[in-house]
């Protein structure tokens, strides 16, 4: 650009110099005139005479003007990928597991051994022995002894005798578990349930022993894939025998099988129990065969159980009977209500064992009848109100026949018992909470009502309308643990007779009355060292003479102090 402005600059210099010359010319000469026209091109040169007129060469400038262009392009290349797998080698190195550090396993120790002595002249004596922690079995021994020679004021002697010896084992297989026990059991009590006063009589007389001899063995698998047959078999045999003749032989036979069907479950319960009842006068045998087949279904709500149960009672005559098995449960709000209904039924063995076991004041000579629960119809709702504490309510109604009820035998000193049958309807209402805060606090409440409507006799004889119990255990840093249980038991009926002359028999059935109760039981447990410790229990505080059987009062306030030590 520089270049062009002083190119410009020197023509116009040039011109003007031309002119300048071509002026002075004219003046000196006359003849001739120059003019400028336009540039050094549109000159015109007058000349006269013989005047050649010259032009001097001009000076050319031969730079040419330029221009730059201030913006670069970048030039474009075409390019392309040549992709090649590139090898990476990784050795893993393994990482060591985390490791956590758990609470120390307790020591144990092989044996235990419990002594005490209780108003009442009431010796007690309890012995453990197990062995100690093992991946391949485990067994063990237990020896008790309980007894007291109570005299109760205007009653008979009223001493007893309790003697246990149990032998238990355990065998872990592969898959299954083999158990084992053998028990040994001596009672002895005394019909005291007579006037004193009236009637001195020798207490050998009054005493009666039972001796009892039982074992068992179990088979149980533990398979981890619910599509196998997972079993539980189970054998069982007693013999009972009294000191009046009696004597009872029973063997029994249980097992359960399951397994799944896809996301389902198939349950089936099998029985055969067989039992041999002796007398002086007679000689009683009844079996009784039982299958029930159950379907379980579960899903994220609901739990279904479908079924029924087939039973065979091969007594005197046999007898085939057939009970629905259903139960059904929905969780509402996670497990906080879970409200549930049912409908079964069943055949229940009635034996010398089980009616010795309520009562041991019977006679030896029992009427025996199996009884017949036809259906039992029931519903509820259960759940936990927080991660501590946990409830059940439930009603029930249902038609049995053959109940079995305790009355007084009137053929001797009224001081023993017989059982009659009596068909009737059951209303049960039933409802208990539980609290628990982990081994530290357990509370316990449950209560019962019951409301029999007898199709002969005028009551349900000795059966409580209302029952409720309530138990605590707190336990102190390991150190001290106190219990205590708290009971109430509703006033209660005995079927009694008095004379009537407008009755054919001459006689009147009268229902008496038996005073409902309500006592307590404390314990108090002090653990010295690990091995040793000191132990007091307070029985019946309140010190009601309350009466569980017609004449038959029971022991008043009573306690018992003792120690226990580990070895």
């Amino acid at each position: 650009m520089k270049k062009l402005i002083i190119t410009i600059v020197l023509f116009f210099i040039t011109c003007f110099i031309a002119m300048l010359e071509g002026i002075i010319y004219k003046g000196k000469a006359g003849a001739a005139s120059l003019s400028a026209q336009n540039g050094l091109d549109s000159m015109t040169i007058v000349s006269v005479g013989e005047y050649k007129p010259t032009i001097m060469d001009a000076g050319k400038i031969n730079d040419n003007p330029s221009f730059s262009d201030s913006t670069k392009k970048i030039p474009v290349s075409a390019y392309s990928i040549n992709s090649k797998k590139l090898y990476t080698g990784f050795n893993v190195e393994p990482i060591q597991p985390a490791q956590t550090v758990g609470e120390p396993l307790t020591k144990l120790y092989n044996a235990l051994v419990k002594l005490g002595m209780g108003t009442y002249s009431t010796p007690y004596g309890e012995l453990w022995f197990n062995s100690l922690r093992s991946k391949t079995s485990s067994y063990g021994l237990r020896y008790k002894h309980l007894s007291s020679s109570a005299t109760l004021k205007d009653y008979g002697y009223a001493g007893f005798s309790d003697n246990e010896v149990s032998l238990y084992g355990k065998k872990f297989l592969k898959e299954h578990s083999l158990t084992g026990n053998f028990d040994y059991t001596r009672n002895v009590v005394h019909f005291y349930g007579y006037d004193a006063t009236l009637y001195d009589i020798d207490r050998d007389s009054t005493r009666q022993r039972f001796n009892l001899f039982s074992g068992n063995a179990g088979l149980i698998s533990h398979y981890n894939d619910e599509k196998r047959i997972n079993h539980d078999i189970k054998l069982y045999y007693y013999n009972l025998a009294d000191k009046y003749g009696a004597s009872e032989n029973n063997i029994k036979s249980t097992g359960v099988v399951q397994t799944a069907i896809g996301k389902e479950m198939l349950k089936v319960n099998a029985l055969v129990d067989f039992y041999n009842y002796k007398t002086r006068l007679d000689t009683i045998n009844n079996t009784i065969v039982s299958v029930n087949p159950n379907f379980v279904a579960t899903g994220e709500k609901y739990r279904i159980n479908l079924g029924f149960s087939a039973a065979m009672d091969m007594f005197v005559k046999s007898k085939f009977y057939f009970y629905p098995n259903v139960d059904l449960s929905y969780n509402v709000i996670d497990e906080i209500i879970v409200p549930y209904v049912g409908l079964t039924g069943g055949i229940q063995k009635n034996s010398y064992k089980s009616f010795t076991d309520k009562n041991p004041f019977v006679l030896s000579a029992l009427d025996m009848q199996n009884t017949n629960k036809k259906y039992d119809f029931y519903g509820g709702i259960r759940g936990t109100l927080s991660a501590t504490t946990a409830y059940n309510a439930r009603a029930s109604y249902s038609n049995v026949n053959n109940i079995a009820l305790f009355v007084n035998d009137t053929s001797e000193l009224h001081n023993k018992f017989t059982v009659i049958y009596d068909d009737g309807t059951l209303l049960n209402i039933h409802g208990e909470v539980a609290y628990q805060q982990r081994e530290k606090l357990r509370i316990s409440l449950g209560g019962d009502y019951y409301q029999y409507k007898m199709k002969t006799e005028l009551r349900a004889w000795y059966v409580p309308q209302v029952q409720i119990t309530a138990s605590a255990n707190y336990n102190l840093r390991d150190k001290i643990v106190i219990k205590a249980d708290l009971f109430y038991i509703d006033n209660q009926f005995a079927k009694t007779f008095v004379q009537d002359t407008t009755s054919s028999s001459g006689l009147k059935v009268v229902a008496k009355e038996l005073k409902g109760t309500f006592d307590a039981n404390i314990g108090a447990e002090y653990r010295y060292t690990k091995k040793l410790g000191f132990f007091v229990n307070f029985n019946n505080i309140a010190n009601f003479r309350y009466y569980r059987w017609s004449n038959y009062p029971t022991q008043r306030f009573n306690f018992m102090a003792g120690l226990s030590y580990s070895f």
